[in-house]
């Protein structure tokens, strides 16, 4: 997903990621704070996310606290963190480790039918030199195979 995510980016933007989409983890933690006061907020989250990533993002400190002795407003930044986690990339590795480009000729300039340009006869374009930008997975290589053998039919 981070690498679709890379087709929408643009230098300078922050992204926010959610760790545990499909939960409500403040609903969770206030509930397991009720149910088992006596847990610590280190056990409770290593149920949800692997120890080396929860122990990266918080202090040995709060995750050794039991529960009970974490007041409500202090379970509010746990959430965000792991549901809200807000963070501007530095940048990107550029076109040497790219899996796709974004951009290219206007779709509208060309025939979809034979994937000849609209302005100069003769001239056809395929593949990813076409703003045509798919899922990574696949997707772009079929594309490029497809557009190639559609307007190899009428070359």
């Amino acid at each position: 997903m981070i690498l679709q995510i890379s087709n929408y980016w643009h230098p300078g933007d922050s992204i926010t990621i959610d760790l545990l989409p499909g939960s409500d983890l403040l609903e969770e933690l206030k509930e397991a704070k009720r149910l088992h006061p006596q847990r610590q907020l280190k056990s409770f989250l290593l149920k949800k996310l692997p120890s080396r990533l929860v122990l990266a993002l918080f202090s040995e400190q709060l995750l050794a606290r039991p529960l009970q002795i974490i007041a409500q407003e202090n379970l509010v930044p746990v959430f965000r963190q792991l549901q809200q986690w807000a963070l501007r990339p530095a940048g990107s590795e550029g076109y040497k480790s790219a899996e796709v480009t974004v951009g290219g000729v206007n779709t509208a300039e060309i025939s979809s039918k034979t994937m000849e340009s609209r302005k100069v006869s003769g001239l056809y374009f395929v593949g990813e030199v076409l703003d045509v930008t798919g899922w990574l997975g696949g997707y772009n290589l079929q594309w490029a195979w497809s557009s190639g053998w559609c307007a190899g039919q009428y070359v």
